[in-house]
Protein backbone atom coordinates (compact mmCIF):
# COMPACT_ATOMS: atom_id res chain seq x y z
CA UNK A 1 0.00 0.00 0.00
CA UNK A 2 1.07 3.18 -0.21
CA UNK A 3 2.57 6.19 1.90
CA UNK A 4 -0.80 7.15 3.55
CA UNK A 5 0.97 11.46 3.42
CA UNK A 6 0.90 11.42 -0.03
CA UNK A 7 -1.64 11.46 -2.45
CA UNK A 8 -2.52 8.86 -5.39
CA UNK A 9 -2.43 10.04 -9.04
CA UNK A 10 -2.99 8.16 -12.10
CA UNK A 11 0.23 7.05 -12.20
CA UNK A 12 -0.13 4.85 -8.94
CA UNK A 13 -3.65 3.73 -10.21
CA UNK A 14 -2.01 2.20 -13.96
CA UNK A 15 0.57 0.72 -11.51
CA UNK A 16 -2.66 -1.11 -9.23
CA UNK A 17 -3.77 -1.97 -12.37
CA UNK A 18 -0.79 -3.59 -13.66
CA UNK A 19 0.37 -5.05 -10.22
CA UNK A 20 -3.56 -6.65 -10.74
CA UNK A 21 -2.60 -7.94 -14.05
CA UNK A 22 -4.90 -5.68 -15.47
CA UNK A 23 -3.81 -4.46 -19.22
CA UNK A 24 -2.69 -0.50 -19.83
CA UNK A 25 -4.72 1.49 -21.24
CA UNK A 26 -6.04 4.89 -21.02
CA UNK A 27 -7.23 5.93 -18.05
CA UNK A 28 -10.49 9.10 -17.26
CA UNK A 29 -10.33 10.19 -13.77
CA UNK A 30 -14.04 9.84 -12.73
CA UNK A 31 -16.33 12.08 -9.93
CA UNK A 32 -14.49 12.50 -6.91
CA UNK A 33 -16.37 12.98 -3.49
CA UNK A 34 -15.05 16.72 -2.38
CA UNK A 35 -15.85 16.04 0.83
CA UNK A 36 -13.67 13.08 1.20
CA UNK A 37 -10.34 14.26 -0.31
CA UNK A 38 -9.07 11.15 -0.57
CA UNK A 39 -11.14 9.93 -2.90
CA UNK A 40 -10.59 9.43 -5.96
CA UNK A 41 -12.58 6.59 -9.01
CA UNK A 42 -10.94 5.83 -12.69
CA UNK A 43 -12.45 4.37 -15.52
CA UNK A 44 -9.98 2.03 -17.89
CA UNK A 45 -11.28 1.94 -21.47
CA UNK A 46 -15.05 1.61 -19.86
CA UNK A 47 -14.05 -1.79 -19.01
CA UNK A 48 -12.82 -1.47 -15.12
CA UNK A 49 -13.15 0.85 -12.61
CA UNK A 50 -11.10 1.44 -9.26
CA UNK A 51 -12.21 3.03 -6.45
CA UNK A 52 -9.23 4.60 -4.12
CA UNK A 53 -10.14 4.93 -0.25
CA UNK A 54 -7.73 7.60 1.44
CA UNK A 55 -6.31 6.10 4.90
CA UNK A 56 -9.29 7.46 6.79
CA UNK A 57 -11.74 5.52 4.99
CA UNK A 58 -10.76 2.00 5.45
CA UNK A 59 -13.94 0.82 7.17
CA UNK A 60 -15.90 2.63 4.25
CA UNK A 61 -13.86 0.42 1.26
CA UNK A 62 -14.67 -2.36 4.01
CA UNK A 63 -18.81 -1.63 4.06
CA UNK A 64 -18.85 -1.26 -0.13
CA UNK A 65 -16.81 -4.40 -1.49
CA UNK A 66 -18.14 -6.83 0.97
CA UNK A 67 -21.76 -5.48 0.38
CA UNK A 68 -20.72 -5.47 -3.22
CA UNK A 69 -19.48 -9.25 -3.52
CA UNK A 70 -22.20 -10.29 -1.58
CA UNK A 71 -25.12 -8.46 -3.61
CA UNK A 72 -23.29 -9.51 -6.85
CA UNK A 73 -22.89 -13.12 -6.03
CA UNK A 74 -27.05 -13.06 -5.45
CA UNK A 75 -27.67 -11.77 -8.44
CA UNK A 76 -28.40 -8.35 -7.62
CA UNK A 77 -27.54 -4.87 -9.59
CA UNK A 78 -24.45 -4.11 -8.85
CA UNK A 79 -20.77 -3.99 -10.61
CA UNK A 80 -18.78 -7.26 -9.97
CA UNK A 81 -15.92 -6.82 -7.23
CA UNK A 82 -12.57 -8.27 -9.52
CA UNK A 83 -10.20 -7.38 -6.83
CA UNK A 84 -9.65 -5.31 -4.26
CA UNK A 85 -6.63 -4.53 -1.23
CA UNK A 86 -7.50 -2.83 1.17
CA UNK A 87 -5.44 -1.82 4.57
CA UNK A 88 -5.83 0.25 7.78
CA UNK A 89 -4.24 3.71 7.88
CA UNK A 90 -3.51 3.45 4.38
CA UNK A 91 -4.77 3.76 0.42
CA UNK A 92 -7.59 1.03 -0.55
CA UNK A 93 -8.89 0.01 -3.58
CA UNK A 94 -11.37 -1.96 -5.38
CA UNK A 95 -11.48 -2.81 -9.06
CA UNK A 96 -15.00 -3.03 -10.21
CA UNK A 97 -16.18 -4.04 -13.78
CA UNK A 98 -17.52 -1.30 -15.35
CA UNK A 99 -21.41 -0.21 -14.58
CA UNK A 100 -23.22 -0.71 -17.87
CA UNK A 101 -24.83 2.18 -19.52
CA UNK A 102 -24.99 5.19 -18.55
CA UNK A 103 -25.50 7.44 -15.26
CA UNK A 104 -28.84 8.40 -15.02
CA UNK A 105 -27.93 11.74 -14.86
CA UNK A 106 -26.12 12.28 -18.16
CA UNK A 107 -29.34 10.71 -20.15
CA UNK A 108 -32.40 11.74 -17.69
CA UNK A 109 -32.87 15.12 -19.63
CA UNK A 110 -33.73 13.24 -22.84
CA UNK A 111 -35.77 11.11 -22.06
CA UNK A 112 -39.76 10.73 -23.48
CA UNK A 113 -42.42 9.95 -20.12
CA UNK A 114 -42.44 6.77 -21.72
CA UNK A 115 -38.97 5.70 -21.27
CA UNK A 116 -38.92 7.37 -18.14
CA UNK A 117 -41.59 5.39 -16.89
CA UNK A 118 -39.99 2.35 -18.05
CA UNK A 119 -36.71 3.67 -15.88
CA UNK A 120 -38.88 3.69 -12.82
CA UNK A 121 -40.30 -0.07 -13.34
CA UNK A 122 -36.30 -0.82 -13.94
CA UNK A 123 -35.65 1.24 -10.29
CA UNK A 124 -38.48 -0.42 -8.84
CA UNK A 125 -37.23 -4.33 -9.32
CA UNK A 126 -33.65 -3.40 -8.37
CA UNK A 127 -35.14 -2.28 -5.61
CA UNK A 128 -37.37 -5.65 -5.10
CA UNK A 129 -34.43 -7.80 -5.66
CA UNK A 130 -32.08 -6.21 -3.06
CA UNK A 131 -34.49 -5.73 -0.41
CA UNK A 132 -35.97 -8.79 -0.40
CA UNK A 133 -32.53 -10.07 0.94
CA UNK A 134 -32.38 -11.47 3.99
CA UNK A 135 -30.87 -9.13 6.93
CA UNK A 136 -28.53 -12.19 8.16
CA UNK A 137 -26.71 -12.42 5.01
CA UNK A 138 -25.00 -9.04 6.31
CA UNK A 139 -24.29 -9.52 9.51
CA UNK A 140 -20.42 -9.48 8.80
CA UNK A 141 -20.21 -5.96 7.21
CA UNK A 142 -18.73 -3.17 9.83
CA UNK A 143 -21.92 -0.88 9.16
CA UNK A 144 -21.23 2.84 10.55
CA UNK A 145 -23.13 2.69 13.80
CA UNK A 146 -25.79 5.80 14.88
CA UNK A 147 -23.53 8.89 15.84
CA UNK A 148 -20.31 7.88 13.81
CA UNK A 149 -19.04 11.01 12.19
CA UNK A 150 -19.31 9.03 8.31
CA UNK A 151 -22.86 7.97 9.49
CA UNK A 152 -24.97 9.23 6.41
CA UNK A 153 -27.78 10.90 9.11
CA UNK A 154 -31.11 10.33 6.46
CA UNK A 155 -33.72 11.21 9.04
CA UNK A 156 -34.19 11.68 12.65
CA UNK A 157 -31.39 9.45 13.60
CA UNK A 158 -28.74 12.19 13.57
CA UNK A 159 -26.46 14.11 16.39
CA UNK A 160 -28.96 17.02 16.24
CA UNK A 161 -32.84 17.17 16.71
CA UNK A 162 -34.84 18.25 14.27
CA UNK A 163 -36.01 20.49 17.35
CA UNK A 164 -32.53 22.58 17.30
CA UNK A 165 -32.86 22.51 13.33
CA UNK A 166 -36.09 24.18 12.81
CA UNK A 167 -35.92 26.57 16.27
CA UNK A 168 -32.30 27.77 14.78
CA UNK A 169 -34.31 28.69 11.38
CA UNK A 170 -37.00 30.15 12.81
CA UNK A 171 -34.62 32.44 15.09
CA UNK A 172 -32.60 33.53 12.12
CA UNK A 173 -35.33 34.37 10.13
CA UNK A 174 -35.47 31.68 7.71
CA UNK A 175 -38.89 29.54 9.19
CA UNK A 176 -41.96 30.67 10.41
CA UNK A 177 -43.08 30.29 13.93
CA UNK A 178 -45.36 28.65 12.26
CA UNK A 179 -42.90 25.80 10.92
CA UNK A 180 -42.51 24.09 14.48
CA UNK A 181 -45.63 22.49 13.04
CA UNK A 182 -43.12 20.29 11.33
CA UNK A 183 -41.45 19.12 15.12
CA UNK A 184 -45.21 17.77 16.25
CA UNK A 185 -45.65 15.75 13.30
CA UNK A 186 -42.46 14.36 13.49
CA UNK A 187 -43.37 13.82 17.17
CA UNK A 188 -46.24 12.15 15.82
CA UNK A 189 -45.19 10.18 13.50
CA UNK A 190 -41.95 9.04 14.91
CA UNK A 191 -42.34 4.86 15.93
CA UNK A 192 -44.81 4.40 12.90
CA UNK A 193 -41.58 5.85 10.71
CA UNK A 194 -39.38 3.25 11.85
CA UNK A 195 -41.89 0.52 12.14
CA UNK A 196 -41.65 -0.78 8.80
CA UNK A 197 -39.55 -3.71 7.82
CA UNK A 198 -35.55 -3.61 7.95
CA UNK A 199 -33.66 -4.29 4.99
CA UNK A 200 -30.45 -3.49 3.61
CA UNK A 201 -30.28 -0.29 2.09
CA UNK A 202 -28.08 1.72 -0.36
CA UNK A 203 -29.25 5.23 1.69
CA UNK A 204 -28.03 7.23 -0.81
CA UNK A 205 -29.43 6.71 -4.57
CA UNK A 206 -29.59 9.27 -6.70
CA UNK A 207 -28.94 10.67 -10.79
CA UNK A 208 -25.54 9.52 -10.52
CA UNK A 209 -25.88 6.57 -8.23
CA UNK A 210 -27.53 4.74 -10.82
CA UNK A 211 -26.69 3.40 -14.54
CA UNK A 212 -29.15 2.32 -17.10
CA UNK A 213 -28.71 0.71 -20.42
CA UNK A 214 -30.71 -1.28 -22.88
CA UNK A 215 -33.64 0.07 -24.29
CA UNK A 216 -37.17 0.66 -23.68
CA UNK A 217 -38.52 -2.92 -24.02
CA UNK A 218 -35.50 -4.25 -22.40
CA UNK A 219 -33.74 -1.83 -20.07
CA UNK A 220 -31.65 -2.60 -17.15
CA UNK A 221 -30.23 -0.91 -14.17
CA UNK A 222 -26.99 -1.17 -11.67
CA UNK A 223 -26.75 0.64 -8.42
CA UNK A 224 -23.10 1.71 -7.45
CA UNK A 225 -21.25 3.21 -4.33
CA UNK A 226 -22.37 0.88 -1.43
CA UNK A 227 -20.18 2.46 0.85
CA UNK A 228 -23.25 4.59 3.41
CA UNK A 229 -25.25 1.04 3.22
CA UNK A 230 -27.15 -0.05 6.72
CA UNK A 231 -29.84 -1.96 7.53
CA UNK A 232 -32.67 -0.11 8.18
CA UNK A 233 -36.55 0.28 8.07
CA UNK A 234 -37.61 0.79 4.21
CA UNK A 235 -38.74 3.84 3.39
CA UNK A 236 -35.30 5.40 4.65
CA UNK A 237 -34.29 4.07 1.31
CA UNK A 238 -36.71 5.99 -0.85
CA UNK A 239 -35.92 9.77 0.28
CA UNK A 240 -33.19 10.66 -2.01
CA UNK A 241 -34.72 8.41 -5.09
CA UNK A 242 -38.39 10.28 -4.80
CA UNK A 243 -36.43 13.32 -4.09
CA UNK A 244 -34.04 13.21 -7.28
CA UNK A 245 -35.69 10.39 -9.66
CA UNK A 246 -39.61 10.36 -9.03
CA UNK A 247 -38.97 14.04 -8.33
CA UNK A 248 -38.81 14.76 -12.21
CA UNK A 249 -43.39 13.92 -12.43
CA UNK A 250 -44.28 16.24 -9.71
CA UNK A 251 -45.75 20.07 -10.16
CA UNK A 252 -42.63 22.51 -11.08
CA UNK A 253 -40.58 19.42 -12.99
CA UNK A 254 -39.82 18.48 -15.94
CA UNK A 255 -42.57 16.11 -16.46
CA UNK A 256 -44.86 17.74 -13.68
CA UNK A 257 -47.27 18.57 -16.78
CA UNK A 258 -47.69 15.57 -18.04
CA UNK A 259 -48.44 13.07 -15.57
CA UNK A 260 -51.89 13.72 -12.72
CA UNK A 261 -51.00 15.19 -9.71
CA UNK A 262 -52.04 12.77 -6.26
CA UNK A 263 -51.93 9.06 -5.60
CA UNK A 264 -52.98 8.66 -9.31
CA UNK A 265 -49.34 9.95 -10.63
CA UNK A 266 -48.61 7.63 -13.38
CA UNK A 267 -44.98 7.50 -12.08
CA UNK A 268 -45.44 6.44 -8.31
CA UNK A 269 -48.13 3.75 -9.28
CA UNK A 270 -45.68 2.38 -12.12
CA UNK A 271 -43.42 2.21 -9.26
CA UNK A 272 -45.60 0.61 -6.57
CA UNK A 273 -46.95 -1.94 -9.22
CA UNK A 274 -43.12 -3.31 -10.06
CA UNK A 275 -42.05 -2.95 -6.56
CA UNK A 276 -45.44 -5.13 -5.29
CA UNK A 277 -45.82 -2.81 -2.05
CA UNK A 278 -46.92 0.44 -1.57
CA UNK A 279 -44.17 2.59 0.23
CA UNK A 280 -45.61 4.89 3.15
CA UNK A 281 -45.08 8.52 1.13
CA UNK A 282 -45.90 10.47 3.98
CA UNK A 283 -43.06 8.67 6.12
CA UNK A 284 -40.87 9.26 3.00
CA UNK A 285 -41.60 12.57 3.35
CA UNK A 286 -41.11 13.41 6.69
CA UNK A 287 -37.21 11.85 6.70
CA UNK A 288 -36.71 13.85 3.64
CA UNK A 289 -37.49 17.17 5.10
CA UNK A 290 -35.76 16.61 8.41
CA UNK A 291 -32.42 15.29 6.69
CA UNK A 292 -32.73 18.54 4.05
CA UNK A 293 -33.40 20.64 7.62
CA UNK A 294 -29.47 20.18 8.96
CA UNK A 295 -28.62 20.96 5.22
CA UNK A 296 -30.33 23.70 4.61
CA UNK A 297 -29.44 25.19 7.99
CA UNK A 298 -25.98 25.05 6.99
CA UNK A 299 -26.25 26.65 3.92
CA UNK A 300 -28.55 29.18 5.09
CA UNK A 301 -26.06 30.20 7.97
CA UNK A 302 -23.07 30.20 5.00
CA UNK A 303 -25.53 32.77 3.10
CA UNK A 304 -25.52 30.61 -0.15
CA UNK A 305 -28.70 31.36 -1.16
CA UNK A 306 -32.49 31.61 0.55
CA UNK A 307 -33.81 28.80 2.20
CA UNK A 308 -36.94 28.58 -0.52
CA UNK A 309 -34.30 28.38 -2.97
CA UNK A 310 -32.17 26.05 -1.20
CA UNK A 311 -35.48 23.28 -0.95
CA UNK A 312 -36.33 24.46 -4.85
CA UNK A 313 -32.99 23.62 -6.00
CA UNK A 314 -32.63 20.39 -4.21
CA UNK A 315 -36.27 19.06 -5.28
CA UNK A 316 -37.74 19.64 -2.05
CA UNK A 317 -39.98 22.90 -2.65
CA UNK A 318 -42.12 21.81 -5.74
CA UNK A 319 -42.96 18.31 -4.64
CA UNK A 320 -46.51 17.40 -3.57
CA UNK A 321 -45.37 14.53 -1.36
CA UNK A 322 -43.44 17.04 0.74
CA UNK A 323 -45.98 20.03 0.35
CA UNK A 324 -45.64 19.79 4.77
CA UNK A 325 -43.08 23.08 4.18
CA UNK A 326 -45.54 24.82 2.09
CA UNK A 327 -48.61 24.66 3.13
CA UNK A 328 -50.13 27.49 5.85
CA UNK A 329 -46.83 29.27 4.85
CA UNK A 330 -44.27 27.19 6.62
CA UNK A 331 -41.61 28.67 4.85
CA UNK A 332 -40.48 32.23 5.01
CA UNK A 333 -39.91 34.84 1.85
CA UNK A 334 -37.22 36.54 4.49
Amino acid sequence: MRDPATVINAEDVQGILAAEGFPTGDLRELRCATHRPGRFAFSLDRNWVIKVFGPDDFRNFQIEEKVSTILHARGAAVPEVIAARGEEGAYSYIVFRHAIGESLNSVYQGLSLNEYTAMIVCLAEGFKGIHNLAPPLFDGVPFFERGHDQYFNVSCRRSTTIYDSVQALIEEGALHASARQICDVVEREATGMFGSEKALIHADIHNENLFLGGTERSLFCEFIDWETARIEPLELEFVHPFLNILGEAFPGRRLGNEVRVGPDNELLKAFDNAYDQVIRRDHVAIHGVVTYLDWALRAHRKKQFLLRDFYLRTGIGGLEFVGLLRMEGLISHA
